[in-house]
């Protein structure tokens, strides 16, 4: 039997779990250079605000709903998050983590009343241990256990198939409802008549197969209560990208430097991760497109390295000149981009023939030292000189026009000793 267990309103509740004077309020979390609005909590969405609301456009209709904002703090959300995962590794060692907010539970297929009791005792463990609200939906499928959670969002937050009338059910669900249905195959769908998940049910599979391709087919069989969809194996990317608008034009090429070092030391990090080595490096520069003088400048360079490596300084160090060769003085730059691309195993890629094994070696031993100290300590802790070209922040406190604007973030509660809340 399948749990699927989804954090509710995830980033939101991160926020609210260490400020209890605003529980039952509105609150909205905002992306990157804090321009749209990418979670909000039930109470927000009551009082009219969506995902993807523009926040500059909307930032006097929130203050006036009392909304409280926040910064995108990832570092608090992934934490929380390994928290989540821990406590359920505790219920059973099968545990397929599908997303920050969501996991896949496997247990044996127990009685209906032993379903409905873990399902409630996990919910209610993850409440005392965690603080975050979770709804669980059981079913034998994981299209259906996904259907089931969405259902137990308004249902108490346990929601299991057995107890249900299952056709009765998925009469009444959109098909666009479903996992794995995309707006483009509602469309397909409703034209061959199919316009409810029950409909989708009894849709024959050839039909399916040839309408939907084999995930759609696979779909139709897990409605149907036959596992089809295996668990998600996270595959090596083909490549590895890093950017972040600048929250300021940026003229100088030493603030753009540190900026590239900085995402290069990140796309590296997320690389060897997956054990993966690059074959070549891009870098791709650009003002505004929308710019108000109408002036814009976009360029990019790539370079193939002389081995596959994970290397730090090397990548590093050949996105550097990529950069200077494209940099031009003068315009007010607001993006840069690196690319790793061509990425293969690091264990099968084939070095150089006269590089000895022990310098791969060394440098790996050197890349390890420093994974486990940023893990540690924390991002940026330690990294190559060109990180400090040029501060993040002044003697003044203000920050450099490259950092990424996050005007209303919220202290690292749990990773950082300094922002551990303080009880009076």
């Amino acid at each position: 039997m399948i749990f699927h267990v989804d954090a509710n309103s995830f980033y939101a509740s991160c926020e609210g779990l260490f400020r209890p004077d605003l529980r039952g309020k509105p609150i909205a979390v905002l992306s990157n250079n804090d321009g749209i609005i990418i979670a909000l909590n039930a109470e927000c969405k009551e009082a009219g605000f969506a995902r993807g609301d523009a926040y500059y456009q909307k930032k006097d209709e929130m203050a006036r709903s009392g909304v409280t904002v926040f910064s995108s703090n990832y570092t608090l959300y992934a934490d929380i998050s390994a928290r989540l995962n821990m406590l359920y590794f505790r219920y059973t060692p099968d545990v397929e983590i599908y997303s920050i907010d969501e996991s896949f539970l496997y247990f044996p297929s127990w009685d209906k009343k032993s379903l409905a009791e873990t399902g409630s005792s996990l919910r209610e463990r993850v409440g005392i241990e965690v603080g975050i609200p979770i709804s669980v939906g059981i079913a034998p499928t994981k299209t259906l256990a996904k259907l089931c959670n969405k259902l137990a969002k308004k249902r108490g937050g346990v929601c299991a198939w057995a107890e249900l009338d299952g056709d009765a059910e998925l009469a009444h669900y959109p098909v666009g409802d479903l996992w794995g249905v995309g707006r483009s195959k509602t469309k397909l769908l409703a034209r061959h008549g199919v316009d409810t998940a029950l409909d989708l049910k009894r849709f024959p599979l050839h039909r399916a197969k040839e309408c939907l391709s084999i995930t759609g087919m696979r779909t139709v069989q897990e409605l149907n209560e036959v596992p089809a969809i295996d668990r998600v194996e996270r595959e090596r990317h083909q490549n590895i990208c890093s950017s972040k608008s600048f929250s300021r034009a940026v003229y100088d090429l030493d603030e753009i430097k540190t900026a590239l070092s900085d995402y290069a030391q990140e796309a590296v990090k997320r690389m060897r991760a997956e054990r993966s080595a690059c074959r070549a490096v891009a870098v791709f520069l650009s003002t505004n497109p929308a710019s108000e003088t109408g002036e814009y400048y976009g360029n990019s360079a790539t370079a193939e390295l002389g081995e596959p490596t994970s290397f730090l300084p090397d990548i590093q160090g050949t996105a550097l000149r990529l950069l200077e060769g494209i940099y031009r003085p003068g315009f007010r730059y607001r993006k840069v981009l690196i690319n790793l691309i061509g990425l293969e195993s690091e264990v099968r890629a084939q070095g150089e023939l006269f590089v000895d094994d022990g310098t791969r070696q060394r440098n790996d031993a050197l890349m390890t030292a420093c994974d486990r100290i940023n893990d540690r300590y924390g991002r940026g802790t330690i990294g190559p000189g060109s990180r400090r070209l040029v501060a993040a922040t002044d003697r003044d406190g203000n920050r450099s026009a490259w950092v990424m604007k996050r005007d209303f973030l919220s202290p690292e509660y749990t990773t950082k000793l300094a922002d551990v809340p303080r009880v009076r």
